[in-house]
Order: C-alpha cells, then sequence, then structure tokens
C-alpha cells in the first residue's frame, strides 16, 4: 500500500508543470574554418573531471565541414555548467592530428576562445552557463 502510494506520488510529480527537469539549449558559432576539407567536430563537457577526456564527453556532433563559419546546436540541455573543445578534422580521421612536440597541426578551439599555456585550458577557463530555459548561444575561434 505505501509503495503504490510512493510510486503514484512519483508518477503524478513527473506529470505536473514545473516538475520536468529544465533543459535549454546550447547554440555553437564555430569561426576561422579555413577550408572545406573533412569535418568540424565538437564535443561538450559537463564537468571538469571529465573535461578533454575521450568517451567522457556529455556530447559530441561533427559535420562536413565549410569553409569560413558554421553554427551546431546542442538541444534540451540540464541546466548547468558546459565547457566545448572543437577541432576541425581536415582528413577525418576522428583524431586531432599532432606533429612529432605533440602540436595540433589542424584547427582547434574551445568555448570562451579559452586558450591553455602547455595543453588545453581548464574546464573553468572553457565554462559556459546553460540557462533551465531558452538560448546560450558561444563562439569558438579555430586556431591553426
Amino acid at each position: 500500500m505505501i509503495r503504490s502510494a510512493i510510486l503514484a506520488s512519483g508518477l503524478l510529480a513527473t506529470l505536473l508543470p514545473g516538475a520536468v527537469a529544465e533543459a535549454g539549449d546550447l547554440e555553437v558559432m564555430v569561426n576561422g574554418i579555413r577550408d572545406d576539407s573533412g569535418t568540424v567536430r565538437v564535443a561538450l563537457y559537463g564537468d571538469a573531471g571529465a573535461f578533454m577526456k575521450t568517451g567522457a564527453e556529455t556530447a559530441a556532433t561533427f559535420q562536413k565541414s565549410s569553409a569560413g563559419s558554421m553554427r551546431f546546436v546542442f538541444a534540451g540541455l540540464a541546466t548547468g555548467t558546459y565547457a566545448l573543445a572543437v577541432f576541425h578534422d581536415a582528413d577525418s580521421d576522428g583524431a586531432l592530428d599532432t606533429n612529432m612536440l605533440g602540436m595540433p597541426t589542424e584547427g582547434y578551439g574551445f568555448s570562451n576562445d579559452a586558450r591553455g599555456g602547455f595543453g588545453p585550458p581548464r574546464f573553468a577557463e572553457a565554462a559556459i552557463a546553460v540557462p533551465a530555459e531558452g538560448k546560450a548561444r558561444t563562439t569558438v575561434q579555430l586556431g591553426y
């Protein structure tokens, strides 16, 4: 009896207005894309512990490259703080190519145009707040 009441109240709570998890969208403009070769890849990270760890992305997407600027949208994100890493995968191999010193040879960038000294920036430097409703917007300038 008690279990049924708990389950029923849980179900009712999900149906009430305002009880649904709040979500917003994140619109990303990627600028400075050198050419139409390959793809542009965007990875979204939801916390500092996951930032820049392969397979730890909250979401990721890619599109065929288009020289100049491209728009990406992450829809229905939970309210919170996120950071983006973007790169122009010119050879479409799914990886950011580097030279013998480990320096990227393909265009890359981060939200807030954050730049690290010797490696990627910290999550806090690239952090973007996504509101409960509506849309957050950011631009990423690729560097080659």
